[in-house]
């Protein structure tokens, strides 16, 4: 696995491309919004990002994921991997299932500081 933000687009991007970038504005902590479609639109999700507690010791990136299939809503299966060992997201008590694994409507990535397992770190 890539260790900096650089290794990684080196190793998995596409070389020379120009990325799509959304640059939050920290002073009024705006939602954005992107739609990402496939398969000729009938897969989409509305990807939404906040930054959170901007300034403070707790900020963190909030990145929503609301899925959906033509147009009803769809369930998200999610997963973390961390050195070639994959997390699951969700245990089985879920309310749905999607290619198998436990999924809900919707998801949420919380990014920020890297701490450890204890939970007081």
């Amino acid at each position: 696995m890539a260790e900096t933000f650089t290794d990684y687009l080196t190793r998995y991007g596409r070389p020379g491309a120009d990325y799509p970038v959304v640059d939050l504005d920290l002073a009024d902590q705006q939602r954005h919004t992107l739609i990402v479609t496939f398969a000729d639109g009938a897969k989409k999700a509305i990807v939404q990002f906040t930054g959170l507690a901007a300034g403070d010791d707790g900020e963190h990136l909030c990145i929503d994921v609301h899925a959906f299939t033509d147009d009803p809503v769809a369930r998200s299966a999610v997963f973390g991997i961390e050195n070639g060992a994959r997390y699951p997201g969700f245990d089985h008590s879920a309310p749905g299932r999607c290619h198998g694994l436990p999924a809900v409507q919707g998801v949420t990535v919380l990014i920020g500081a890297q701490t450890g397992t204890d939970p007081q770190s």
